[in-house]
């Protein structure tokens, strides 16, 4: 039987603040649990950590500068609004006899601001506690020397949280109908599915050549995922003289305001990909009011390009590989980098915001989110997010990582094999529903001997 993995994470930032400044006593305890912490916007993530199953990795909700986190485990259970937790935290918990950790996670100022809407970089912190310690633990949370909320006080409750299971995700391939194996066409580089109607819909990258570096991008559906018929040609290259006159490949998608915007990667002409001389690649986005287009490339494009320091910047040489989430009512572009003079397999993964759509995008300025990942699949779970990365350094190769805000990844399980430069159907990528579930399938670059590069199906058993 298919055991689906229960969401135990969200992300969020901290609301509900009181204007009115007070330096008196704790007057409300706010005591946030699973049922709770959504209205509060106060999320915890709670792991298994690997090869140890009395063990659990908590990591601690986004909050704002202005608040500490700190962990309290108690002797034993104690419900939290009887507890005085101030007094926990000034004495570090010497005078409670029943209080074995007052412990500071986040101490103030350890913080960060990307050029964003004051969006938050938590630390990565993480906490490892036994499970038996769940039950007695709370994460405090106040600021570090005034109350300037009227009295409220908030404490995560751990108790209240169910244990996480161990995770493992077994692969399976089955043909993909009309897009397999086929004498002097590839196809490459499938976007992530999306379903309008009664037909699933799927970008890809198709040539006669085994790499993307001359191509255009296509075009199918589908009724069930399974068989698939191609449609025709979506986007094709630039004009000349144009950012995308030489190709244009690895395309996304994305659904908002009621229409649809095909991300793709280009190149110009002359291209070059060997030593030093190698051409920097852009992101550019094509608009259209139905799937099945006609697709009208944005006067703004391209609408992510490589920086302009060579050798400092994790994305300063390649830009590529869109995945789109829609978070906080902003649009989400996860993107992979490579900086000059480095190999792929030093590509890691990138983030950039926008208020539209069409962009402008603006790099989030603690890039790169993930040290890894050579094709860009992200995806809602719950109200974070997860990246699944096939490519990396250890700990970051062959994993699924997560982040509870989006931005602070850290691994979430290791991976045994990774479906090739994949694209999945997430039905929650653009809804912000806080409903999103593991990915079940999509379509992958299948490879066979005598065969250029094709589309295969995956599904995954959690």
């Amino acid at each position: 039987m298919q055991r689906r993995c229960r969401t135990l994470t969200a992300i969020g930032v901290l609301a509900l603040l009181i204007g009115q400044t007070s330096y008196a006593a704790f007057s409300d305890f706010v005591r946030i649990t699973p049922e709770t912490e959504a209205w509060f916007h106060l999320y915890v993530q709670i792991l298994p950590v690997e090869g140890q199953d009395d063990r659990c990795k908590i990591i601690p909700p986004s909050v704002s500068p202005h608040r500490s986190i700190y962990l309290i485990v108690c002797r034993a259970p104690v419900p939290p609004e009887k507890q005085n937790f101030r007094g926990h935290i000034w004495s570090q918990g010497e005078s409670r006899t029943d209080v074995l950790i007052a412990a500071p996670l986040l101490p103030y100022g350890q913080y960060a601001y990307p050029d964003l809407q004051r969006v938050v970089r938590p630390m990565p912190n993480h906490i490892i506690l036994d499970r038996l310690s769940l039950e007695r633990s709370y994460l405090y949370i106040d600021y570090p020397t005034l109350v300037l909320d009227g009295g409220y006080y908030y404490c995560v409750d751990l108790s209240t949280y169910p244990l996480p299971e161990e995770r493992t995700m077994q692969v399976s391939y089955s043909p993909a109908e009309g897009l397999g194996p086929e004498p002097g066409v590839m196809r490459r580089d499938p976007s992530d599915i999306i379903n309008v109607g009664d037909l699933y819909y799927v970008w890809y990258t198709k040539s006669n050549v085994s790499d993307g570096y001359d191509a255009t991008v296509w075009y199918a559906t589908s009724a069930d995922g399974h068989a698939w018929i191609e449609k025709g040609e979506a986007l094709p290259r630039g004009p000349k003289g144009s950012w995308d006159e030489q190709s244009v490949f690895t395309p996304n998608i994305l659904v908002a305001k009621g229409k649809y915007y095909l991300f793709y990667t280009g190149v110009p002409t002359p291209f070059q990909n060997e030593g030093n001389q190698v051409t920097e690649t852009a992101i550019g986005v094509a608009i259209a009011d139905s799937p099945e287009g006609p697709w009208e490339k944005s006067e703004t494009n391209p609408v992510l390009e490589p920086v302009d320091s060579r050798w400092r910047d994790f994305d300063s040489m390649r830009v590529d590989d869109a995945c789109l989430l829609v978070r906080d009512g902003k649009y989400w572009l996860y993107y992979k980098g490579r900086r000059w003079d480095d190999t792929p397999a030093n590509t890691k993964m990138g983030l950039a915001v926008a208020e539209e759509p069409e962009g402008p995008y603006v790099r989030y300025v603690a890039n790169p989110v993930v040290g890894g990942g050579h094709e860009v699949l992200v995806w809602p779970v719950g109200h974070g997010v997860v990246a699944m990365v096939n490519i990396g350094p250890e700990g970051i190769a062959k994993t699924l990582q997560y982040a509870p805000d989006g931005l602070s990844f850290s691994r979430m399980m290791n991976l045994d094999e990774v479906p090739n430069a994949p694209g999945a159907y997430r039905p929650e990528a653009f809804t912000e529903s806080g409903e999103g579930q593991m990915i079940e399938w999509g379509l992958h670059v299948g490879s066979a001997p005598g065969s250029l590069p094709f589309l295969e199906r995956f599904d995954c058993q959690w």
